[in-house]
């Protein structure tokens, strides 16, 4: 369990250190997230120590995602509500059956110009996170 903390703080503390500050999403930004986006996601846990893994959200432009980390596949809707991306899923499959989800993402960019969705969410498994990266 120790472990898995340690890895998410530097983590989310190496994310931190190389992005700009985070931008306020209006309902038009949407189509321009649309794309795939790949990096870490840490699964909600239940309890048990999860080590976090890599992942793929696909984004369309109207909204609709999969959100794929190995086996397990969630499909939802996204929307930007109060500045950020809000994801919400409307089915997982891959064993980890789980009630609705929902996280929100924040945008920032590199300096490199490679955007950043960083996000935070909660099931009844637990909480989890996720940073996928994507090229301008």
């Amino acid at each position: 369990m120790l472990r898995a903390v340690i890895v998410m703080l530097t983590v989310v503390l190496i994310g931190c250190a190389s992005t700009g500050p985070s931008r306020s999403l209006a309902p038009g930004d949407l189509a321009r997230l649309a794309g795939t986006w790949n990096g870490i996601v840490t699964p909600p846990s239940g309890g048990g120590g999860v080590m976090p893994a890599e992942g793929t959200l696909t984004l369309s432009p109207n909204g609709d995602y999969v959100f794929a980390v190995g086996a397990i596949v969630s499909r939802g809707k996204a929307e930007i509500k109060d500045g950020t991306l809000t994801l919400t899923s409307t089915s997982i499959s891959g064993g980890l059956e789980t009630s609705q989800r929902t996280s929100t993402a924040t945008l920032t960019e590199r300096p490199d110009g490679m955007l950043v969705l960083s996000g935070f969410g909660h099931s009844d498994r637990g909480p989890f996170n996720f940073e996928v990266t994507r090229k301008k």
